[in-house]
């Protein structure tokens, strides 16, 4: 029960990033820059407070060079994930980003040597097929610049999970990749700042994004995945567009259309099925 609801309370967090960051972005309290570097600043000084409690000064004197290669993924993420959101909603930019994610996971176990079953091929074909129709060019009011934007942000924050998993201690690392990725942000503060880039709602935004929804959510979920397995652990990030979507629904009152449902059907399904039988593979080998 405690890991439910623990894993509950992250997968809402990890929504919120999204909804915050539309808010903040839709109507014009932070530019797309200024979010980014208030954000990653909040979440890298929250982490670190919760470090040197937990593993004092010396949880800092190790992996920096794995913090910095996680740090320029961190903030790639981050800067493409604010970028996109001032143009997509806040399900569909969730649903591109966590299935860019998946992709990417997916396609380097595939280029580490192993290959996927006739079944875990028909679950990528279904989730392309779904992609396709939520991004569909041909469809009015189509922009290529936030997809791809949100496409690089999910590709970079796969990067940065696939760092981690080489280190030693999720929470150190995560905190030296945030650390990372505000000294690359703070190099940005000559041009970004002046009295029309952000207003005190985007900055509580942006603080609120950083410390709790991503900091704090973070610390959460790295909590529980040791005692989950690997596919409860992907399965789980998949209800992540599904909240986030209907956190747009209720207070953005965006659109709840039948074509972004069976979209998002097919992204999650196809992605659940290629998840769950290499799971099951895996099992039968064993």
């Amino acid at each position: 029960m405690r890991i439910l609801l623990l894993t509950s309370l992250a997968m809402i967090a990890f929504a919120a990033n999204s909804l915050l960051s539309r808010l903040a972005l839709i109507d014009g309290a932070a530019s797309a820059q200024v979010f980014t570097l208030i954000r990653i600043m909040s979440g890298a000084a929250t982490l670190s407070v919760i470090l040197l409690f937990s593993s004092g000064i010396k949880g800092f004197y190790q992996q920096w060079s794995l913090g910095i290669f996680s740090g320029i993924c961190l903030f790639l993420y981050a800067l493409l994930f604010s970028l996109a959101y001032t143009q997509l909603t806040t399900g569909t930019g969730a649903l591109i980003l966590f299935g860019a994610v998946q992709f990417s996971l997916l396609g380097a176990h595939l280029f580490r040597g192993h290959r996927f079953s006739s079944v875990e091929w028909l679950g990528i074909v279904l989730s392309c097929s779904g992609f396709i129709w939520l991004v569909n060019p041909s469809a009015q009011g189509f922009s290529f610049v936030p997809v791809l934007s949100m496409l690089l942000s999910g590709i970079s924050w796969a990067g940065f999970t696939l760092l981690g998993q080489r280190a030693n201690a999720a929470l150190p690392a995560t905190t030296k990749g945030f650390i990372v990725a505000s000294v690359i942000s703070i190099g940005l503060t000559p041009w970004l700042f002046s009295p029309d880039n952000f207003t005190t709602q985007g900055l509580v935004y942006g603080v609120i994004s950083g410390a709790i929804t991503s900091g704090v959510g973070y610390v959460l979920w790295y909590a529980v995945v040791p005692k989950m397995s690997l596919l409860n652990a992907s399965l789980s990030q998949l209800t992540v567009p599904a909240i986030a979507l209907l956190m747009g629904v209720i207070f953005l009152e965006e659109a709840l259309t039948l074509s972004g449902l069976l979209s998002m059907a097919l992204i999650l399904g196809g992605i659940a099925l290629t998840l769950y039988q290499k799971s099951t593979h895996k099992l039968n080998k064993q």
